[in-house]
């Protein structure tokens, strides 16, 4: 049963399973890369902003064996606010005599890479 929110409209509560299971926590993280220019006195006079890209970190609750999800391979997340080209870094599986198994997954959106 979805949540009932009280008070303050527009508010989101929740989050959108993902296709490898039952979301747990997610965070996006935008970043970019700068380039200063300094003059004889140590000024900045002018400043590049290159290269963005969006860092994602999420942990799923998994169903099935999600055997398509692979280091290095794409990805769509479905709680990503940016449409960008995903990759996944990084793979963490964890597992309790005491809990479900869950799955942690890095990985980073190149908006300007051409796939």
């Amino acid at each position: 049963m979805p949540a009932t929110t009280i008070g303050k409209t527009g508010l989101v509560f929740g989050l959108t399973d993902e296709t490898i299971g039952v979301i747990q926590s997610f965070s996006e993280t935008r970043n970019i890369e700068k380039n200063e220019v300094r003059n004889s006195s140590g000024e900045i006079t002018a400043i590049a902003y290159y290269n963005p890209t969006t860092a994602y970190s999420l942990s799923v609750a998994i169903t099935g064996s999600n055997t398509s999800l692979t280091v290095g391979g794409a990805y769509a997340i479905a709680n990503a606010t940016t449409s960008s080209n995903i990759r996944v870094d990084s793979i963490t599986l964890n597992k309790s005599n005491d809990a479900f198994v869950t799955l942690d997954v890095s990985a980073t959106g190149y908006p300007n890479l051409n796939t």
